[in-house]
């Protein structure tokens, strides 16, 4: 650990990284959530030379359990002359654009480490993200995402797609997306979003996604053959009338905000 602000939790690997290094790391981390409601996360890499096996299956475990609370970090600050950093960092921020991330260079810890310890902007509050299409076909559920999905509107949303999911034994899903800003982390806090997910593997046969940015259409094209019961086609922007033939149904009237149901 290094000396930094009480608000911060600052962690310094150094040569190779262990399992008992990933369990000081979660006891830290327990302590200070139970001190504090928000905190900064520091993690200086720069002198990291490997990974145990143990480390690796041990991180990935710790990773899973901080999805569930991420809403509890200010700032993410990593601080290595690598550039696998930046890399990780150019991945997570489109999905989580609420948690401000930066990458520093060895020469400039004490930076980072006061950069961890600000406390950003509360974001200005915006139109739901997501909003649901009327379709021609009652098995075809259609839905348009533009900005940055909130947690304010995921019980409409969830709702939505439970109310749909349980009148149907087999359905086919279109999202049109405008424009991808990412997803608020206090969503991952909320119930019902893992079970509504698990349904939808269970009864969606063909999902159409529509205008995907080039980072997310080559995640869903990696991840389609793992849902093998579950036909996922990617389509350019340009191409949305083939998307809605693809699925066997067309828009219908006017689109309807799922907030306004």
């Amino acid at each position: 650990m290094t000396t930094a602000s009480e608000q911060v939790l600052a962690i310094t690997i150094s040569r190779i990284l262990t399992a008992d290094d990933i369990e000081q790391y979660r006891t830290a981390l327990e302590e200070k959530l139970a001190r504090h409601e928000r905190i900064g996360l520091w993690v200086d890499f720069s002198e990291l030379a490997d990974v145990s096996a143990e480390a690796l299956f041990a991180g990935i475990k710790a990773d899973l359990e901080l999805l569930g609370r991420l809403d509890r970090f200010t700032r993410y600050a990593l601080v290595s002359d690598k550039q696998w950093p930046q890399a990780l960092i150019d991945f997570l921020q489109p999905l989580f654009p609420t948690l401000p991330m930066r990458l520093f260079p060895s020469a400039q810890r004490a930076a980072a480490l006061q950069w961890a310890a600000e406390t950003p902007k509360p974001p200005t509050s915006a139109p739901p993200a997501m909003r649901f299409l009327p379709t021609t076909a009652d098995g075809v559920l259609a839905f348009e995402i533009n900005g940055v999905i909130a947690a304010p509107e995921m019980p409409g949303v969830i709702a939505k797609f439970d109310s749909f999911l349980a009148g149907h034994d087999r359905v086919r899903l279109l999202n049109r997306i405008r424009h991808f800003g990412g997803i608020d982390l206090k969503i991952f806090m909320q119930s019902g979003l893992v079970s509504t997910k698990l349904a939808a593997l269970q009864k969606v046969e063909r999902y159409a996604i529509v205008g995907a940015p080039a980072w997310m259409a080559e995640i869903i094209e990696t991840m389609s053959p793992v849902f093998t019961e579950i036909d996922m086609r990617v389509f350019p922007a340009d191409q949305q009338a083939a998307a809605w033939r693809w699925i066997g149904a067309q828009p219908a009237g006017a689109n309807k905000s799922c907030g306004a149901r």
